[in-house]
């Protein structure tokens, strides 16, 4: 009976190059985390670059599924809080160390990282929002702390907890 074939683990890649990035994760770090020897790696899922591009983006599927259905400011920003306890190195991956401009997947990892703030709304919204869920990854206000000082679109109202007269 044939063995099963090893399968990748995008939520570990994410965690492999959550704290330094394309560049600063050696393979061999990468084939640790995975738990796969190097030669299955490269089987899997291609070449360093590749597998970057296949965890940031496999991370924005993570990260969009939790906005599914949020459309206020307040859900968005308890699915950030949520993404940012549940998975605090795939929130870093994004946010923090998967930009780069020097590899042939750069371009696929920012259009991957654009759909993010799309998400968001785009426009100051998503950059307040993002931005607090960087804060809260280092140890800032939660991102529900950020979202209660923008100030409410005209279709929704006062943020959650805000006592109007």
């Amino acid at each position: 009976m044939p063995r099963p074939r090893a399968s990748l683990d995008t939520a570990a890649l994410a965690r492999a190059f959550a704290a330094d990035g394309l560049h600063g994760t050696s393979i061999e770090r990468v084939a640790a985390v995975a738990g796969l020897a190097k030669p299955t790696l490269y089987a899997r899922g291609g070449d360093k670059e590749e597998l970057f591009a296949l965890a940031v983006e496999a991370e924005v599927e993570r990260l969009l599924d939790r906005f599914d259905g949020g459309a206020r400011i307040s859900d968005l920003a308890r699915a950030l809080d949520a993404h940012a306890r549940e998975a605090p190195e795939g929130l870093r991956l994004l946010l923090v160390t998967a930009r780069h401009r020097s590899s042939r997947v750069a371009a696929r990892v920012e259009r991957s990282l654009a759909r993010v703030s799309e998400a968001l709304g785009g426009g100051a919204v998503a950059a307040a929002l993002l931005g607090g869920a960087v804060a809260a990854l280092h140890g800032g206000p939660s991102v529900v702390e950020v979202a209660r000082l923008l100030p409410a679109p005209v279709d929704e109202g006062p943020p959650e907890g805000i006592w109007t007269a």
